[in-house]
């Protein structure tokens, strides 16, 4: 009667006081982003200050596992959540004591405790047994290994295998040692006893006693138990990099929390610039901050990234100004350009005036306060002429310059479009330098864009081949311009095509470059926006972009270019600058009247055109090489998409 009372109560608490259904949830995470080759960038904390890595059962590996069932419970997978031997032998040893001096905690006991916070008292434990047995029902054992090893204390505010591995080992769980494995298989049972920063000859003994475990369980021969026994205690020491930072909190805002990131960041090339940064930031005015994107041109893989030259700044060196929008200032040029001579509006060889102009009372002037009047286009640009640059402007209009800005990945609007103005031309817009070394990086390629990628998985899993969005001819005009032409020692010297900006006020300093690997982009700047006559583009960034580019680590000769050449000089200058103007037909002219031979009238038309203009005669679409007319009254119109299409009326009559 009494066992059957007994069980009618334990099945009676059963349903009164249920599992709660997150049982095994591991509570919340923080983050660990990690460089290319698993160096640390950045390690979060979960709210409550502790550092969760959750990690399934199948990541972990072989050897932790099976060193804490042998330390732990060795009879783990038999019992059916407590272990009544075990709990015999603590009995006694506690009441002899009169305190709990021994746990005869099984895994799934413990599971319970860290969970659900019972004291270390008999009562508590009463209720941990409770608890085991309900979790033993419930789950499988893998589930509950799985729970103890994410709930389980490692010392300090490491929670959790994973981030116990990565803190102590600077590895993830699957790739330690078996005596890495076994240290961290001791720690639960003293975490800050054995803590090995701390008590590095405690932590060895506690991992002793653990191998010995194993090999009296059969988990590992003598052999394996002596050469692990004899592996030193390597614990890794962490390093603070402020622009890790910088980096970690972007790959986390990619990747999530609660979870290992892994970023493109190269740290040899991070170091690299760092340097570079660091050098040139001593020569610069304190109150001057830099920020630098690297990028892998062909992958579009961010290899190395600066937010701040003085990262450990209080106020400033929290800042990342990489993704901070700026002014570029004339370093949106390159594109307009090249949109003017995709639409053929313009060659390199266009002659351009450098002259003054009034835009409805704006009178611009060039940097240095002088006009240099007629010039190749493709020198406009290399000098970075201003008046030519805001004729491109006026002649592309806001749609065109818009969508050009888009395609190459600067996400401008209409809004930003209609307070600058002709004034985009000279950097009258903000961009983040981030977007601007992926725009600067599709002209590296040769037209082909790709979306900048900081997480790792990103390029391994892609399937972006990229899109077209400017032919190689352009491109390979676009560098020309900004490099020059390739000489007879093209091929040995250090190469870089690049573009500078300054903008109004002398607020920021940029450039822009390439070789024939790597893309880069320099800002130079205060991050509260206040002016400073140091901030010319060609004197504050160019030499820092110059340095990172003819690093030799970074430098790349100036091989033939992998897309097509269009040579400055050669071709023929397509058209003037001028305001928008719509499609036209020059030959014939309007009301031309013309003489029937044999019947019909021959005509090759003339028109001024972009290349997704059509022709029609009559309302049916022609070519544009030849058309027979018939005797009767004709209409030819050309049509451009954006454009006010133009219309000619002519007759045909016989002799």
């Amino acid at each position: 009667m009494t066992v059957v009372g007994g069980a009618a109560t334990f099945v009676g608490l059963w349903h009164i006081f249920p599992l709660p259904e997150d049982m095994l949830h591991p509570g919340p995470g923080g983050a660990l982003v990690l460089d290319a080759r698993g160096g640390v960038l950045v390690d979060t904390v979960a709210a409550d200050e502790q550092r969760r890595l959750p990690i399934s059962l199948a990541e972990v590996g072989p050897w932790i596992p099976a060193a804490v069932v042998a330390v732990e419970d060795a009879s783990f997978r038999s019992h059916a959540g407590i272990d009544p031997s075990a709990i015999l032998g603590a009995i006694k040893a506690n009441l002899a004591a009169g305190r709990v001096v021994r746990g005869g905690s099984t895994i799934t006991m413990q599971v319970a405790g860290m969970r659900l916070g019972h004291p270390r008292t008999f009562p508590g434990k009463a209720v941990e047994a409770f608890r085991a047995v309900q979790l033993d029902a419930t789950y499988d054992k893998d589930e509950i290994l799985e729970a103890w090893l994410n709930l389980a204390p490692f010392g300090g505010n490491l929670v959790g295998i994973e981030a116990a591995s990565r803190g102590w080992f600077g590895r993830p769980a699957a790739e330690c040692t078996l005596a890495e494995a076994a240290l961290l298989a001791g720690l639960p049972n003293s975490p800050e006893r054995f803590r090995p920063d701390r008590h590095p000859d405690a932590a060895m003994r506690r991992r002793q006693v653990v191998l010995d475990r194993m090999l009296d369980e059969g988990v590992i021969d003598p052999a394996t138990h002596t050469r692990a026994s004899a592996e030193p205690l390597r614990i890794r020491t962490p390093d603070d990099h402020g622009n890790d930072r910088h980096v970690g909190w972007m790959a986390i805002d990619d990747g999530g929390r609660g979870r290992v990131i892994e970023t493109t960041i190269d740290p040899e090339r991070q170091a690299t610039i760092e340097s570079i940064v660091a050098s040139h930031a001593r020569d610069l005015p304190t109150e001057l901050d830099i920020a630098v994107v690297l990028v892998e041109t062909e992958t579009g893989a961010i290899r190395g990234l600066v937010g701040s030259s003085d990262p450990r700044d209080l106020r400033d060196g929290r800042v990342n100004g990489a993704t901070a929008r700026r002014s570029p200032g004339s370093a949106l040029k390159p594109f307009l350009y090249a949109a003017a001579f995709e639409d053929e509006r313009l060659a390199p060889d266009s002659i351009v005036d450098d002259a003054p102009a009034d835009f409805a009372g704006w009178r611009p002037r060039n940097i240095d306060r002088r006009h240099l009047g007629r010039m190749p286009a493709s020198e406009a640009l290399r000098t970075s002429r201003n008046l030519p640059a805001l004729l491109v402007a006026r002649g592309l209009g806001p749609d065109r310059i818009q969508a050009a800005l888009h395609d190459v990945g600067l996400p401008i609007t209409s809004a930003d479009l209609e307070r600058a103005g002709l004034a985009i031309a000279v950097g009258g817009i903000e961009v983040r330098p981030l977007d601007l070394a992926a725009a600067y990086a599709t002209l590296a390629r040769g037209g082909v864009h790709r979306s900048l990628r900081l997480l790792r998985r990103d390029v391994e899993h892609a399937e972006e081949s990229g899109r077209r969005v400017l032919s190689e001819r352009t491109c390979a005009a676009i560098e020309t311009c900004l490099a020059g032409p390739a000489g007879d020692d093209a091929g040995l010297l250090p190469f870089m095509a690049a573009k500078t900006g300054t903008s109004s006020a002398h607020r920021d300093a940029v450039a822009a470059g390439w070789n024939r690997r790597w893309t880069a982009v320099v800002w130079v700047g205060r991050f509260d926006g206040a002016s400073d006559p140091e901030l010319v583009g060609g004197d504050a960034a160019r030499p820092i972009l110059h340095d990172i580019l003819h690093h030799p680590s970074l430098a790349t000769p100036r091989t033939s270019r992998p897309f097509t050449t269009w040579t400055v000089g050669t071709d023929r200058a397509i058209g003037q600058l001028g305001p928008p103007r719509r499609p036209l037909i020059v030959e014939p002219a309007d009301k031309t009247v013309l003489l029937a031979i044999d019947g019909t009238a021959t005509v090759r038309p003339a028109v001024e055109r972009g290349p997704k203009a059509k022709l029609f005669l009559d309302g049916r679409p022609v070519g544009f090489e030849r058309l027979e007319l018939r005797p009767g009254h004709h209409e030819i119109r050309v049509v451009e998409p954006g454009r006010e299409p133009h219309a000619v009326n002519i007759e045909v009559v016989r002799r």
